[in-house]
């Protein structure tokens, strides 16, 4: 356990200094950082799985083999949300791909792929094929994903709503 609690915390790390990379703007990197942190410690917590996973499907969540695991959906929207910026946008791989579906975020200005659930996937040695990703839309089933994770977190959910709600 120890040794994926490690490995957790360095992918956490991993994507902090990946922001510094492609982030130029000060309070914009500030902010996903700090998005970052939050929902990466709150993969960690019964209480948030419990709230994003088994009020929606009835998941057994205690049975998933890793903090990050599931979570891509609501993190990735939830991050595009707060985010409130034309420089964030979210991607979605769908099924095709033998792992999927997927959503992650993507960077515009950069093109990079920001992931906060790459782990997932790397705990396995399996590669996410970002260059399968579409852009994808927050719908209703989404917005509802949003607010229970957000809710969750201890985040203003009625905040990312207004937001998504401005598309």
């Amino acid at each position: 356990m120890k040794k994926n609690q490690n490995v957790y915390e360095s992918a956490t790390r991993g994507l902090l200094q990946k922001l510094d990379e492609i982030v130029s703007d000060r309070s914009q990197r500030l902010r996903a950082k700090n998005l970052t942190l939050l929902f990466r410690d709150s993969f960690q917590l019964d209480s948030v799985k419990h709230a994003t996973f088994y009020s929606d499907v009835g998941y057994d969540y205690k049975s998933f083999p890793y903090d990050s695991f599931g979570f891509c959906r609501a993190s990735s929207m939830s991050f595009v949300a707060l985010m409130n910026n034309p420089d964030w946008r979210l991607m979605y791989i769908d099924d095709l791909w033998t792992y999927g579906p997927h959503f992650f975020v993507m960077h515009v200005p950069t093109k990079t792929p920001f992931d906060l659930t790459f782990d997932q996937y790397a705990y396995d040695g399996v590669q996410i094929p970002y260059d399968m990703g579409r852009v994808a839309k927050i719908n209703g089933v989404g917005k509802e994903v949003v607010v229970r994770f957000l809710h969750s977190v201890g985040l203003d959910f009625n905040v990312a709503v207004k937001n998504i709600d401005r598309d």
